[in-house]
């Protein structure tokens, strides 16, 4: 006869109930619920169901700490074992990104000083006037270098600003809306493959960083990462050349309007929003072509540091102390503005995905006992089955990790080994070639809709093919190069 345990009933239970909690948080992030409030109760409800968990099993596994209930001073043990939790939730999984977190500010700042100080206005009025009247160059001109811009231009705040600029030059010269918003998304998101702002958000991650410490792994991830901002750049390319075709407007002669209030800056300055890219492709060229060698790169803080200084500098901002001081004080201020919002929600994310792998995990597995250990043996399949349901990362779905695919992610890291890719393969693309290509949620995508006065259906409609061609691509390349 079949018997199971007191504790393995319990866990079925639990589970069920997880993923009832799971399912209502997907379902009211794709009604377009607040995100930090849906991860606070989400979080708060798992940690609750390990609670009662772990004091029936008797023991609990926070990191690299055991807290185990003994039969001399059980209540001690209790009541440690209880705060020993809450602490670990929500104490340390924000303090464990806080590495992460003083990246992303750093980069949202050189963003801040790339607008604020012209860089970017003037490199893309001189990208449009070496682009001569032909409107279908332009735009392929301007996305292709919109693009390159993206690889270290960091935050909402940062992407809008230059959408400000691109946006009303391609309009203004009778580029159709849908190649317009379509074109400049299209190139945020290319460029994220490759940002700091962007990848540190999962090297810094509970449920990844293990896999930078991996021999070779950084390697392949930047050679992986560089080849899909190139697959990125030439889907976008055909999206531009397609739409220009299928278009029944007819490109039509302009000339661009004068700004009085744009000063002119020396062509120099158009290498500062490369500066921290350039430098950490070199090293990471050389370390793939003599890997021997192990070279030590660039710390992504001081690159941002390095850039900042000459962007300040070469813009003349720091010709006087008080010059200096003011804009130093002014992008700071907008670069942390911009990703105030961002940060609270991974900082909130953290807490969720510890809870899912210190509290939840030991339930899943206890409860599904190998179930899912087929992902391992047949990673192919479940590539094929993130490609399809790659969509679902539309309003925040459950293939949307930094949304409700949070979740997602931290049931099936219960089987995925901390030091196998698979996880990073299953999740990575998405947001970027999904949700930064075709969501209307998406902030900048928000944004762009509102200024070009753009319907998100047709939005949706005419982009989502793309970012899933994109999307299948680059998740097939990430399990060809990472696996």
């Amino acid at each position: 006869m079949f018997l199971i345990s007191g504790i393995e009933v319990f866990c079925i239970i639990a589970s069920i109930l997880l993923l009832l909690a799971l399912v209502a948080f997907v379902y009211y992030c794709m009604k377009g619920g607040n995100l930090i409030i849906g991860l606070i109760i989400t979080t708060t409800f798992w940690v609750l169901v390990g609670i009662v968990y772990a004091m029936w099993n008797g023991s609990i596994k926070l990191g690299s700490t055991e807290i185990t209930i003994g039969t001399e001073n059980a209540g001690r043990d209790y009541w440690n074992m209880f705060v020993g939790i809450l602490n670990n939730v929500y104490s340390d999984g924000p303090i464990n990104y806080g590495t992460t977190t003083t990246i992303i500010i750093f980069a949202s700042w050189f963003g801040r000083v790339i607008v604020d100080t012209g860089i970017a206005k003037a490199l893309i009025r001189k990208v449009v006037e070496l682009s001569g009247n032909k409107q279908l160059v332009t735009v392929l001109a301007v996305s292709v270098v919109s693009a390159l811009i993206f690889t270290s231009v960091f935050g909402p705040g940062s992407v809008m600003a230059i959408g400000a600029i691109i946006l009303p030059i391609l309009l203004s010269i009778g580029v159709n809306k849908k190649i317009a918003v379509g074109s400049f998304l299209f190139s945020v998101a290319a460029g994220m493959y490759v940002n700091g702002g962007y990848y540190t958000q999962f090297s810094g991650h509970n449920l990844f960083k293990t896999l930078w410490g991996v021999e070779g792994f950084v390697n392949d991830f930047t050679l992986y990462s560089w080849i899909a901002f190139l697959v990125h750049v030439a889907i976008m390319v055909l999206f531009i050349l397609f739409n220009f075709w299928i278009s029944k407007g007819k490109a039509k002669a302009w000339a661009m309007e004068d700004d009085e209030d744009q000063k002119e800056l020396s062509n120099w300055t158009f290498i500062v929003p490369f500066i921290p890219i350039v430098f950490a492709l070199i090293i990471g060229i050389i370390n793939m072509a003599a890997p021997d060698l192990k070279l030590t790169t660039f710390a992504p803080i001081f690159l941002f540091v390095v850039a900042i200084f000459l962007g300040l500098l070469l813009t003349g901002n720091l010709k006087t102390y008080k010059k200096a001081l003011e804009m130093t004080q002014k992008t700071l201020f907008n670069g942390i503005s911009d990703v105030a919002l961002l940060i609270g929600m991974l900082l909130v994310m953290n807490m969720f995905s510890t809870a899912a792998s210190n509290l939840a995990a030991p339930i899943f597995q206890t409860a599904l006992g190998g179930a899912l250990d087929w992902i391992n043996d047949y990673a192919w399949v479940a590539v094929l089955i993130a490609i399809v349901l790659a969509p679902l990362a539309l309003f925040r779905g459950p293939f949307m990790i930094w949304g409700s695919g949070i979740a997602l992610a931290s049931v099936l890291s219960a089987v995925i080994p901390a030091t196998s890719p698979l996880l990073l393969v299953l999740f990575y693309v998405q947001p970027v070639a999904i949700t930064a290509d075709s969501c209307p949620t998406q902030s900048w995508g928000m944004w762009a809709l509102s200024y070009a006065k753009y319907e998100p259906n047709t939005y949706i409609k005419t982009d989502l093919p793309w970012g899933w061609v994109c999307c299948a691509i680059n998740i097939l390349l990430a399990y060809l190069i990472l696996m």
